[in-house]
């Protein structure tokens, strides 16, 4: 009969210095393993944000940043930015979406109320009507909105006087494209943009011949371009958490899988 015999006693230290080394390397393998399925969950929200976004821009499609995790602090996770140099930061507009309730006012609303330009409590929507076109994302451009305040004074004075451009060519385009808060024609309220030249009008008063044009009685063809509505209220319709959460629980496993496979390699290379 044959007979094996095992010597473990020469292969036992080898043995104890990669359990010690794997021990010691494990926590790494699965900050890695946590950091990689986190960036995975950020690019699977970024590709099913057009599910839930109409026509989202580049700004919102790339709103978001992975916290990585690291050996001492098992935790990784995606945040979305709350800074925005220019205009709202998506972590603002965003949570709406994805949790319900109301809209806070941007800045442009605020400054409309601030001027006296429109009540306390009041949001603008805008319609897309000429002359303020929407860009290929469906909205207004932040040179756009400017525009509109400069000529409703809800920027005050300095920013109304830096808007307007005293050349003829900038008059003569500002006539065809001036903007009132009103209620025409019973209407209800909103932000409406004059269309056409100004007409010529009569005289000023005590002059039948000069003096300044009186239009404002004149008729005059209109587009709603804002309407004025109150808070808006939202479903959540955007499942942000839900999305993350699957992607990491999905990948987290092979992902841990290859970080060891990765580190039980390096290890067999070095007890050779």
């Amino acid at each position: 009969m044959a007979t094996l015999t095992l010597d473990i006693q020469s292969e036992l230290p080898k043995a104890i210095r990669w359990t010690d080394a794997m021990t010691k390397q494990l926590p790494w393998a699965i900050a890695k393993a946590m950091t990689e399925s986190a960036k995975k969950s950020q690019a699977a929200l970024k590709v099913q944000t057009p599910r839930y976004v109409d026509r989202p821009t580049p700004f919102t499609l790339n709103s978001t940043f992975v916290r990585f995790a690291s050996p001492k602090n098992l935790e990784a996770w995606v945040g979305f930015k709350d800074f925005a140099s220019k205009g709202t930061p998506a972590a603002k507009y965003l949570q709406a979406m994805a949790g319900g309730g109301v809209r806070r006012q941007k800045a442009s609303e605020r400054q409309l109320v601030a001027s006296g330009v429109l009540p306390a409590g009041s949001f603008i929507v805008p319609t897309g009507a000429t002359p303020l076109k929407l860009n290929q994302y469906g909205n207004l451009t932040g040179g756009t909105y400017t525009q509109v305040l400069s000529r409703l004074k809800g920027l005050g004075e300095q920013g109304y006087a830096a808007n307007v451009s005293s050349s003829p060519r900038s008059q003569a385009k500002r006539s065809q494209r001036d903007y009132f808060v009103g209620r025409p024609d019973g209407l209800p309220l909103g932000i409406y943009a004059r269309l056409g030249k100004k007409p010529k009008g009569t005289g000023g008063l005590g002059s039948p011949k000069g003096g300044r044009p009186i239009t404002s009685n004149l008729p005059r063809g209109f587009h709603t371009v804002f309407y004025v509505t109150r808070q808006p209220r939202y479903e959540a319709t955007f499942p942000i958490q839900k999305i993350l959460q699957n992607t990491f629980i999905n990948t987290f496993g092979p992902n841990l899988r290859n970080a060891l496979e990765r580190e039980l390699a390096y290890q067999a290379s070095r007890s050779r």
